[in-house]
């Protein structure tokens, strides 16, 4: 397949295993790709994250569960749109403990799933275009949880990724779903992840788990995540 030319592509990721990998397949649709890679929660680099996305000339931008926020001038200049991958369903818009919930608040949800959407000015809040989603079972782990997200966030963007290479309209070739972010189930944080896990049976496995922003001992283990704690 010809790489579509028309494009000047803004690749934006906070997970450090998969910024070769989603590079590389944006590349291969098409020919103008920059790439950016922020550590989740490094408010020493973030300076510097923004500084390279103001250098970057771009008309599109790819979020990649990404960390870092854009503002209303960073969207401004994606003339052909602005499109996100975030790694749970509608029902769980937020990051903290979005893998952790189906596993230990299961009267929440027992489900999880990911979400292709246009970012706006609020976060996790853009029209939505895709979402999958699929049943966690009493048994699956956290780990277990966060895995499977991240390899349904890959097929989430190949799928994307055609669909723009595509068309000459950017992220309007998508059609908006009837799905809704759910504002209840937002804006947890360090305490609410904490509380989840002091309720939790202390036999439960989950205990055993060390997942950032998914359990009180991962929170605040290297690399400090010190303007999110």
């Amino acid at each position: 397949m010809a790489r579509n030319q028309n494009y000047k592509v803004l690749v934006m990721t906070s997970l450090p295993e998969t910024i070769d990998t989603v590079t590389a397949m944006t590349r291969q649709h098409f020919s103008n790709v920059e790439s950016i890679y922020w550590e989740m929660g490094n408010k020493e680099t973030k300076p510097v994250a923004y500084a390279r996305i103001e250098a970057c000339d771009y008309n599109l931008i790819i979020s990649y569960i990404n960390g870092i926020i854009l503002n209303p001038g960073h969207l401004a200049r994606a003339t052909f749109g602005a499109i996100n991958i975030h790694p749970a369903p509608p029902e769980h818009p937020g990051l903290w403990g979005q893998w952790c919930q189906p596993v230990i608040r299961r009267d929440i949800r027992t489900h999880h799933g990911v979400t292709l959407h246009e970012i706006d000015e609020e976060i996790n809040h853009g029209p939505i275009y895709a979402v999958e989603r699929w049943d966690v079972g009493a048994s699956d782990s956290i780990e277990s949880v966060g895995e499977k997200s991240e390899e349904k966030c890959l097929d989430l963007l190949a799928f994307a990724l055609y669909k723009l290479a595509m068309s000459s309209h950017g992220s309007r070739c998508f059609t908006p779903i009837d799905e809704h972010w759910d504002a209840d189930n937002a804006h947890h944080g360090v305490a609410d992840v904490q509380a989840w896990f002091r309720d939790l049976d202390p036999g439960h496995p989950a205990h055993q788990e060390r997942v950032f922003f998914n359990h009180p001992k991962g929170m605040m283990a290297p690399p400090y995540f010190t303007d999110l704690v």
